[in-house]
């Protein structure tokens, strides 16, 4: 009786494929889930608690903001970023999500829109300026001028039509705290927005 054996080379190459498929297959079942990695940033838990509707201090931290409540000790903050706007053009910085916290700051109001509580304003860096609804929620403003920085919430972008016809989406932002204590020494200039709580 004659046993059909394969030439050495064929069985080896055979042994080497079904390894190699054993391998991948027992690579893949092991491999463990990719973990984002920690925010820097405060929880929105965070925010809720300690700035909803209140007064903060805000640090000297131009990249990002470091924001305390009054009744913390001044080496204590947590982290916001800051807003720049949708259409972003410094590299390397992430655009908005909705629903996320921000600081506004160095933004100016315009016009009070038909809504109460609604203003258009100008938001963004300090080299892009972008059109954007403020929705205030306890601060009533009284005129149109600078804002002092304030914690919000983006909440996406609401379709508008120009005078001209044409149709643009503008970002919204929903004021989350009041705003900033004015830690400059002497009173708030007169080119800030009059407000009242």
């Amino acid at each position: 009786m004659h046993r059909i054996t394969q030439p050495p080379e064929k069985f080896t190459r055979t042994v080497v494929a079904f390894a190699f498929v054993v391998a991948t297959f027992a690579g893949c079942a092991k491999s463990p889930p990719v973990a984002a990695p920690p925010s820097i940033y405060a929880s929105a838990e965070d925010v809720e608690l300690n700035f909803r509707d209140r007064t903060f201090v805000l640090g000297d931290n131009n990249q990002i903001a470091e924001v305390r409540p009054l009744d913390w000790r001044q080496d204590r903050f947590l982290k916001l970023p800051f807003w720049f706007g949708v259409n972003i053009l410094v590299p390397g910085v992430m655009a908005p999500k909705e629903g996320e916290f921000y600081v506004i700051s160095e933004a100016t109001l315009e016009k009070p829109l038909d809504t109460p509580g609604e203003w258009m304003i100008e938001a963004g860096s300090s080299l892009v300026k972008q059109e954007t609804v403020f929705i205030t929620t306890r601060t009533q403003y009284l005129s149109p001028g600078k804002i002092l920085p304030t914690v919000v919430q983006y909440m996406g972008k609401r379709e508008f039509k120009r005078a001209d016809g044409k149709v643009v989406q503008i970002p919204v932002l929903r004021e989350v705290s009041l705003p900033m204590k004015w830690t400059l020494g002497g009173r708030i200039p007169a080119s800030y927005a009059r407000y009242r709580t």
